[in-house]
């Protein structure tokens, strides 16, 4: 396995745990994942390491988001014609309870 296979491996997926996860979480994932031999020792290793480093952490955060986002919402087109209002016809206790 190549060194650039195993830096662009998911690390949160490697150690099997949230993005939330706390140092001491890390560590026994690691341990964890160690035991259970599902990844190769250096790619437990690298993921372990990433995760423990903020700045490393934070460029992973960015690379593997844990939710997808949402697509943009599309602008919504209604064909409702609005009548002109004639302000005059307005009684004057009703512009008081709008101010």
């Amino acid at each position: 396995m190549s060194l650039k296979t195993i830096e662009m491996s998911n690390p949160y997926k490697v150690l099997n745990i949230d993005q939330n996860a706390s140092k001491q979480e890390i560590m026994k994932a690691q341990m964890i994942a160690m035991a259970e031999k599902k990844h190769p020792l250096q790619v437990i290793q690298v993921a372990a390491k990433q995760l423990l480093n903020p700045a490393k952490r934070l460029a992973a955060d960015f690379m593997f988001p844990s939710k997808i986002k949402a697509k943009r919402p599309q602008r919504l087109s209604f064909d409702i014609s609005v009548e002109e209002v004639d302000l005059n016809e307005i009684d004057q206790n009703e512009l008081d309870s709008i101010k």
